[in-house]
């Protein structure tokens, strides 16, 4: 009996000195400033965290586009039905005759003219010094600027050759010019970037936006002759058709009125 009186009070001890000593650790570690561990988590979304991501998403996706149609830029457009086309551009080009006058004598006397597109391109060969500059200027050779004339509108094409690899390059873009008349006779014209080309490859504005240096650049060299151009288009009709173009004053061709 004494036995078992004696066996409970060493366990209720023992538990006694279990429990103080447990007290004994959560102080030492309160002192020590020792805390559990935090769980760690992501804050919550955000606006513009998503925005972020699908921006760089959207610009994977560009990016993937810009590379394809560069690629497809390597597969040039035939321009053998281009009139005027030369595809040796060592050869020396024809005579033929100075556009920028004939244009000013249109004007100046209020006649009708015609210009082909065999005359535009020859009239480019002959006064474009045409010449790759920037990076690419060691491996890549300028070829020419050629302009195709359809019912659609007007295709201004620039061509290169990239010499390591033996292959033609071709970008173009297409514009298309509308003219309305006015109450008073005047002529309201405007003009529109329809579409480009990479290569065979048709493409949106976005995507002719990359390669608008060089044909601000071709703009820039006949500044002369497109700003007379332009003027001409407030008092002459333009019409245009596959390989022609045609300048005729407004009274000799009247245009639809404006609704």
């Amino acid at each position: 009996m004494k036995d078992e009186k004696d066996e409970k009070a060493e366990k209720a001890e023992k538990a006694e000195k279990a429990e103080k000593a447990e007290k004994v650790r959560d102080f030492l570690k309160a002192e020590e400033g020792e805390k559990a561990e935090p769980k760690i988590t992501g804050p919550p979304p955000t606006r513009k965290g998503a925005f972020l991501k699908n921006l760089f998403f959207v610009s994977l996706v560009g990016l993937v586009l810009v590379g394809g149609l560069a690629y497809l830029s390597f597969d040039p457009q035939d321009l053998s039905d281009v009139e005027g086309y030369e595809p040796d551009s060592s050869r020396p080009p024809v005579g033929g005759r100075d556009l920028g006058a004939v244009l000013k004598n249109a004007e100046k006397n209020k006649r009708a003219v015609r210009i082909t597109e065999e005359e535009l391109n020859s009239y480019l060969r002959r006064t474009l010094k045409f010449e790759q500059g920037g990076w690419f200027k060691s491996f890549v050779t300028a070829r020419g600027a050629w302009i195709k004339l359809e019912e659609a509108g007007i295709e201004v094409i620039i061509e290169r050759e990239i010499t390591i690899w033996d292959k033609r390059h071709t970008v173009s873009m297409l514009l298309e010019i509308e003219q309305t008349i006015r109450e008073d006779g005047g002529i309201d014209t405007d003009l529109k970037r329809k579409w480009g080309k990479w290569g065979r490859t048709r493409v949106i504005n976005g995507f002719v936006m990359l390669t608008q240096p060089s044909f601000k650049a071709l703009k820039d060299a006949y500044a002369e002759e497109i700003k007379r151009f332009w003027k001409m288009l407030g008092s002459f009709q333009i019409e245009i058709s596959d390989g022609e173009l045609k300048l005729s004053p407004s009274e000799a061709a009247p245009l639809r009125k404006n609704s």
